[in-house]
């Protein structure tokens, strides 16, 4: 969706219409039209846009299945605008914020299930490899694992896939239950505070290729937003693991992210009692809007203030 945007130089405002082009292996264009001082009136501005849609050749779409273009495209101008901000960045720098989103991103996401180790002592332990006193062996393995799953799906250039999955869990668990690592489970778990049952573990490996069915189907029908949200809640029903699902779900969640040129999400633990009572919800009912604008805002909360 075009969006109109204004720009303060001095005492002027000087208003441009917009639009952020994803294009293939996760890249963007900026697009750009200037309008003047004067923020146009609503049926000049529709007259603007038309003539900035023909000029680039801007595919249309009126509507997305769950979010609403509005807030979509005042976040793809948010990132657009950070992506041109760190373009001339010196790599060391770049370096510094992709290391500082993995040692955030490791703290929140074991945060979440429970972890106590804090954000100082996940960034001691991840920089400096000072591990805290009185912590357990699994705490501080939940932390450099994260880590390792991290760095390898940075490096990691295909789709979603099983392989994948298990491969995720293998080394989210590792040290942890290495007989249980990568390996679905064969047992009935339950959820605590849930009010619903996860599949059996008879039925674990069909809802899994049912999962991934419906991902490959759906993948170019949905925006990336929406398919990483609604992926996020199927998987974590399917739970085809003992342990570890949500951390591995927040994984494939950025995964897809990034594969469609969007940057990861960071799930904060403050956002833990929202974040869970959504799932839930969305769990119950199967409405997928809420869930989907959820991420969305998400995404924005992230990048307004690096993009100003």
């Amino acid at each position: 969706m075009v969006y109109i945007v204004g720009k303060k130089v001095g005492q002027e405002t000087y208003y441009y219409l917009a639009y952020n082009l994803r294009i293939p292996r996760g890249g963007w264009k900026s697009l750009r039209m200037y309008i003047g001082k004067d923020r146009p009136s609503d049926a000049e501005l529709e007259r603007l846009k038309g003539q900035f849609i023909k000029k680039y050749d801007i595919p249309v779409r009126k509507k997305y299945e769950y979010i609403d273009p509005e807030r979509l495209a005042k976040l793809d101008y948010v990132i657009g605008e950070f992506r041109k901000k760190v373009k001339n960045y010196p790599r060391i720098a770049l370096e510094k914020r992709e290391r500082d989103f993995t040692i955030k991103f490791t703290y929140n996401t074991n945060a979440i299930e429970g972890n106590t180790i804090s954000l100082i002592e996940t960034a001691a332990m991840l920089e400096k490899k000072i591990t805290p006193k009185g912590k357990s062996l699994r705490e501080i393995y939940e932390i450099f694992n994260t880590e390792k799953a991290l760095n390898f799906l940075a490096k990691y250039k295909g789709d979603l896939s099983k392989r994948l999955i298990l491969k995720l869990h293998k080394i989210m668990m590792a040290n942890i239950d290495d007989e249980e690592a990568g390996k679905l489970r064969t047992y009935q778990v339950g959820i605590q505070g849930a009010n619903w049952m996860p599949p059996s573990g008879r039925e674990v490996p069909v809802k899994l290729d049912e999962f991934l069915s419906w991902y490959t189907k759906t993948k170019r029908k949905l925006h990336p937003i929406e398919l990483a949200a609604i992926a996020h809640i199927k998987f974590i029903e399917v739970h085809p693991f003992g342990d570890g699902n949500g951390r591995v779900a927040r994984l494939i969640t950025n995964l897809i992210l990034m594969r469609n040129g969007y940057p990861p999400l960071n799930i904060k633990v403050k956002d833990t009692i929202p974040y869970v009572k959504l799932l839930q919800h969305t769990q119950n009912t199967h409405e997928y809007g809420e869930l989907a604008d959820w991420f969305l805002q998400k995404l924005g909360e992230e990048y307004v203030k690096s993009a100003e």
